[in-house]
């Protein structure tokens, strides 16, 4: 059977989290990333070693502040050109989250958790400026997380 192609439009961003984790899979050591949820469903996250995109449904309403999201992420660099599936939870109350990682083939989910606050203005956000740009136009945001997980500015 040839193969066949899909063609999928990221839709333009309705919300985004500046991410940081205090408990990571050690495969991808990157404390934060800038997840943005586009409309769609589709998503992109970026974070200083690695950009990928999937797609994401969520138990709140698209525009509402997501509280349990699945991510189904597609097949890219980043995972050895194969899929992952993620599951946040977030607690509405202390912005922390729990991501629970599946990897196919893998029967145990990893465990990792940290902290989330929403980036105001998503509709500024361009995913295509990457991490280094969007990283200091979140400035901001990003020391506010860091302020609520208790790390300083300048360090982990």
């Amino acid at each position: 059977m040839p193969q066949q192609t899909v063609t999928l439009a990221l839709g333009e961003p309705i919300y985004v989290q500046a991410l940081y984790y205090t408990a990571m899979f050690s495969a991808k050591p990157f404390r934060e990333a800038l997840l943005v949820y586009r409309r769609g469903g589709t998503y992109t996250i970026l974070s200083p070693g690695e950009d990928h995109h999937g797609c994401w449904v969520s138990a709140t309403a698209p525009l509402d502040p997501p509280r349990h999201v699945a991510f189904m992420s597609w097949p890219s660099a980043d995972w050895d050109h194969d899929i992952a599936a993620h599951t946040l939870t977030f607690a509405p109350d202390t912005g922390a989250f729990t991501q629970e990682l599946r990897l196919p083939g893998e029967s145990v989910p990893r465990a990792q958790h940290g902290y989330a606050v929403a980036v105001p203005s998503p509709d500024e956000i361009d995913p295509s400026l990457g991490w280094e740009v969007l990283r200091e136009r979140c400035a901001r945001t990003f020391d506010a997380l860091r302020d609520l997980v208790g790390v300083g500015r300048h360090g982990d």
